[in-house]
């Protein structure tokens, strides 16, 4: 007879980090750093995570941070990347009377240098040159 009141031990987030490769917890420390919101993440959120920018070829803190250049909760993430990108980055000063469409902008431009990962909401926004 099976046991149904079972339930597999949930690793506590110290000992998941403790247990990450040298080059593992320094990649999670920069996510950290960068993404502050990943302290109230589970271990098995931040190593879904991590295995997801694994699966981009972000396997190193170096290449995260090279990486790494911005995250949304907008419905509307792609558009608003790419006025960030053009406003913000590269400091265009647009005319107010100029009507642009970011969001043809991201599918027909840029969309080609970046990837995403969406994940707890949030859009987060990679190089795909690092």
């Amino acid at each position: 007879k099976a046991n149904l009141d079972y339930q597999e031990p949930v690793q506590s987030g110290a000992d998941w980090y403790d247990s990450l490769t040298e080059q593992d917890a320094e990649l999670y420390d920069a996510i950290e750093d960068m993404c502050p919101e990943f302290t109230k993440y589970t271990a098995e959120q931040c190593q879904e995570f991590m295995d997801e920018l694994s699966e981009h070829g972000i396997t190193t803190a170096e290449q995260f941070e090279s990486a790494y250049y911005w995250q949304s909760d907008s419905w509307n993430a792609e558009a608003e990347f790419v006025e960030y990108i053009v406003t913000e980055l590269d400091c265009a000063e647009l005319p107010q009377f100029l009507v642009i469409d970011w969001q043809r902008s991201w599918d027909a431009n840029y969309r080609h240098d970046f990837f995403t990962i969406e994940f707890k909401g949030d859009t987060y926004f990679f190089s795909s040159h690092f």
